[in-house]
């Protein structure tokens, strides 16, 4: 039976664009290591490295990782104080962003034309994902009151159920059954469907690119509603979230 939708919330990395262009692994690769010891004083990049693995496996956000790192003492002594803000402006001016590939012209079309609240949710920071964002020329869907991004929801961040709770909370507390979380992560997706919500898994293409292989997508999982490699497939797959009333009805569960 077709479910009432009211509301889409989108992850952005990995998710609004395809695992297998490599951004998000130039990002927490080479990119966020650098960071580490340009701006927080750590000897080497493979020091920077240890540490970066040590807290991003488990917060899946640098952010919220280099926070956690530096209350539990793992900078370097003579650190300059951790600030989101930092690493945000950092990644918004060194990161390749052609990387991200050609602008989603057909996905904002057809999102435009979808009667739902369109929400962007990610675990980055928001100068960043604003960058990604309009690179691929999405971002006027969401606006900055409709993109929720680590710096709103910190201390916590996805899959914690605190950071989903915030961001029910200002978008005026929807039915969980009424939306729809459209992820990568199958943290995310777990916390997601453990609230109530619709899942829909984004699988990529390859698993190429991939920085967290112990998250990889299971399309099988029970917490799976609907599951397709890429975005663009979105529509195609779930045709009832156009209509005037939209629904979630997948034509295909999984795939």
């Amino acid at each position: 039976m077709a479910s009432p939708v009211t509301t889409l919330i989108f992850d952005v990395d990995d998710t609004l664009y395809d695992v297998a262009t490599g951004f998000t692994a130039h990002r927490n690769g080479d990119a966020v290591q650098k960071f580490m010891v340009d701006h927080l004083k750590f000897p080497t990049t493979a020091a920077a490295m240890k540490v970066q693995d040590e807290y991003f496996s488990k917060y899946h956000s640098t952010a919220k990782a280099l926070t956690v790192a530096e209350q539990e003492g793992k900078l370097p002594d003579g650190a300059p104080q951790f600030d989101t803000q930092m690493l945000a402006a950092y990644w918004a001016a060194n990161l390749n962003f052609d990387l991200l590939g050609p602008p989603k012209k057909d996905l904002y079309e057809k999102l435009s034309k979808c009667p739902c609240t369109l929400i962007a949710f990610s675990n980055g920071p928001r100068k960043y994902v604003r960058r990604v964002l309009e690179k691929l020329e999405l971002f006027d869907l969401f606006g900055e009151e409709r993109l929720y991004a680590v710096d709103d929801v910190l201390p916590y961040c996805k899959p914690e159920k605190e950071a989903f709770e915030k961001i029910f909370q200002n978008i005026g507390n929807p039915p969980p059954e009424s939306c729809v979380m459209v992820e990568d992560s199958m943290k995310n997706i777990r916390k997601a469907k453990e609230l109530g919500m619709k899942t829909v898994l984004i699988t990529g293409m390859t698993e190429t690119g991939r920085i967290l292989p112990d998250d990889k997508p299971e399309i099988n999982d029970p917490t799976v509603d609907c599951s397709m490699q890429t975005i663009e497939e979105f529509f195609d797959e779930l045709p009832g979230l156009l209509d005037a009333n939209p629904v979630f009805e997948p034509t295909v569960s999984k795939k």
